[in-house]
C-alpha cells in the first residue's frame, strides 16, 4: 500500500538506488572472491542469479536441451571448480538440470510416467539399491577406519551416487524425449563428426582444448561407422569409403600408436566382432580367420605388447582384484556404499591402495552382491532387448542404428574388465569422468528410444492392414 502512494519518480529513483545498491554489493563480493579465491561462495552467491534464468529457458525448450547432451559431452569443455580437487563438467551440470526439472514437472503434473522399455526396471530397482548401499555403508562403516584423510567424506558419497543416477538419468533422458529418427540420425551425426575430428587430431598430433577424447570415445567413433558400412543399404560408396578411412585411422591410433592402452582398443574390436557376427554369421567366421591369420603371422609384435604389458605392471592387478574381494568379504551383502571402499583401502593396505581398474570390483564392492546381481540383470535385459530391437527393425536406419547400439553397448560392457569407463569412481576419474562415461549411457537411451519408433512403426502396419 505504502508502496502505491509513492509518486511515480520517487517510485523511480528508490528501483534505481536498489539496482545500484545490488550491483555495488556484487561488486564487492566479487572482489572478495576473487581475492580470496574463494569457489565455493561465488557458487553460493552467483550460482542462483545464472542457475533461475538458465532453468526456466531449459524447461521451455526441454527436448532441444535433451538433444545437447552428446555436443556438450563430446565438445564443450567447461568445468564449474568446486573448491576442490574436483570439478563439475558441463555435461554433469546439464543431466543433473534436465533430471531435476523432469522429476519436478512429473510431480507437480502428478503424472509418473516413462517410455515402455524393459530397461526401466533394472535402472529404477539400481538407484535404489545404490542408496539403501550409502546408508548401509555408513552404519556398518568400520570405527577404526582412518577417516581423517578424507575430507568432506560424506559430500564425495552423496556425489558419487548422483552421478550414477544422473548417468541412468542420461539415459531416460534420451529414451523419453529423443523420439524421431531424425534426431537419432543427429545423435549418430554427433559421434562421428566430433569422433573424427578427435581421431585426425591424436593421428596428426593437433593440440585441441575442447575435444573429449578420453574414456570410449574410440568405441563410439568406430561402431557406429562399421554398422553403416555393413548394415545401411543404399549408403553411397564414397561415405562407405570416408567411413572405412575413418575406421582405419581410428584403429591404428589406438592400436598401433596407442598399444598399451588396451581399454582404448579392445572393446573397439569386441564391439566390431559382435557387430558382425549380429549381421552375418559367415562374414564372422571370415573375420575371425583373418584376425587367427594376424596374430599368427605376427607373433613377435604381439610377445612385445605382452611384455610391455607386464612390464607396465598388469600382473599387478590380480593383488589389486585380492585386496578388493578382501573388504567386500566383510561387507559382502551391500557394500560400503559409493566410493565407500576408498577408507578401508588408505585404513588397511595404505602402500598399495589401488583402485581395481575393473568397473564390476567396483560395483560389487560398492553396492555389494546385491548392486552387482542388479547390475548383471540390467547388463543382460539391456543386451537381450538390443538383440530383440536389431530383429525387428525393418531394413534401413532404424536397424542399423539398432546393431550399433547393441554392439557398442557389448564392448562397453567388456571396457568394464580395463576400467571404470561405464560408472566413474570418484577416487580415480572423479565426478568429471561423467563427461565421458555418459557416452554409453546415452547410446542406452537410444535402445529406449528405438523401442518407441519400432513400435510406433509396427502399430502402423497393423491399423494399415485391418484398414
Amino acid at each position: 500500500m505504502i508502496w502505491r502512494r509513492l509518486a511515480p519518480a520517487t517510485r523511480g529513483r528508490i528501483i534505481v538506488g536498489m539496482v545500484v545498491l545490488a550491483a555495488a554489493v556484487l561488486s564487492i563480493a566479487t572482489g572478495y572472491i576473487i581475492i580470496g579465491n574463494r569457489m565455493r561462495l561465488a557458487l553460493l552467491i552467483f550460482g542462483p542469479l545464472l542457475a533461475i534464468p538458465a532453468i526456466l529457458w531449459i524447461s521451455r525448450r526441454f527436448e532441444y536441451a535433451v538433444l545437447a547432451l552428446p555436443v556438450t559431452a563430446l565438445a564443450i569443455p567447461f568445468e564449474l571448480p568446486t573448491g576442490t580437487h574436483s570439478k563439475i563438467p558441463a555435461a554433469t551440470i546439464l543431466a543433473l538440470t534436465l533430471c531435476g526439472i523432469w522429476i519436478v514437472s512429473m510431480g507437480l503434473r502428478g503424472t509418473w510416467h516413462l517410455a515402455p522399455s524393459p530397461l526401466n526396471r533394472p535402472m529404477l530397482v539400481f538407484c535404489i539399491a545404490c542408496t539403501i548401499s550409502l546408508v548401509w555403508g555408513v552404519v556398518w562403516r568400520d570405527p577404526i577406519l582412518n577417516m581423517s584423510l578424507f575430507k568432506n567424506f560424506e559430500v564425495v558419497q552423496v556425489a558419487s551416487l548422483l552421478t550414477y543416477f544422473i548417468s541412468i538419468g542420461a539415459a531416460l533422458l534420451i529414451g523419453n524425449f529423443v523420439r524421431s529418427e531424425q534426431r537419432l540420425k543427429y545423435i549418430v551425426g554427433c559421434f562421428l563428426f566430433f569422433g573424427s575430428i578427435m581421431t585426425l587430431c591424436q593421428v596428426f598430433s593437433i593440440r585441441h582444448g575442447f575435444l573429449n577424447d578420453r574414456g570410449l570415445w574410440g568405441l563410439w567413433t568406430v561402431v557406429p561407422a562399421y554398422a553403416l558400412v555393413i548394415a545401411h543399404p543404399g549408403l553411397k560408396w564414397h561415405w562407405r569409403l570416408l567411413l572405412l578411412t575413418l575406421i582405419g585411422l581410428n584403429l591404428y591410433q589406438t592400436i598401433l600408436v596407442n598399444l598399451l592402452w588396451k581399454s582404448g582398443w579392445v572393446p573397439t574390436v569386441i564391439g566390431i566382432f559382435a557387430a558382425t557376427l549380429l549381421r552375418s554369421w559367415r562374414w564372422f567366421l571370415v573375420l575371425l580367420v583373418a584376425v587367427s591369420m594376424l596374430v599368427y603371422t605376427q607373433q613377435e609384435f604381439f610377445h612385445r605388447m605382452v611384455e610391455a604389458e607386464i612390464n607396465e605392471g598388469a600382473d599387478g592387478r590380480i593383488g589389486m582384484w585380492e585386496i578388493n574381494l578382501r573388504v567386500v568379504g566383510d561387507h559382502w551383502l551391500f557394500g560400503t556404499g559409493p566410493a565407500g571402499y576408498a577408507p578401508y583401502y588408505m585404513t588397511y593396505y595404505p602402500y598399495d591402495a589401488r583402485s581395481t581398474h575393473n568397473n564390476y570390483l567396483d560395483i560389487l564392492a560398492q553396492f555389494g552382491l546385491v548392486g552387482s546381481l542388479i547390475w548383471l540383470w540390467f547388463a543382460a535385459v539391456s543386451t537381450t532387448e538390443g538383440l530383440r530391437l536389431f530383429r525387428e527393425a525393418p531394413p534401413g536406419f532404424l536397424k542399423t542404428l539398432a546393431l550399433t547400439a547393441t554392439s557398442g553397448w557389448i564392448g562397453a560392457q567388456a571396457s568394464m574388465f580395463f576400467g571404470d569407463w561405464i560408472l566413474p569412481f570418484a577416487y580415480n576419474q572423479t565426478i568429471t569422468g561423467y563427461r565421458y562415461t555418459v557416452y554409453s549411457w546415452i547410446f542406452v537411451g537410444v535402445l529406449i528410444s528405438l523401442r518407441q519408433l519400432i513400435n510406433r512403426q509396427h502399430a502402423g502396419e497393423t491399423v494399415g492392414e485391418v484398414v
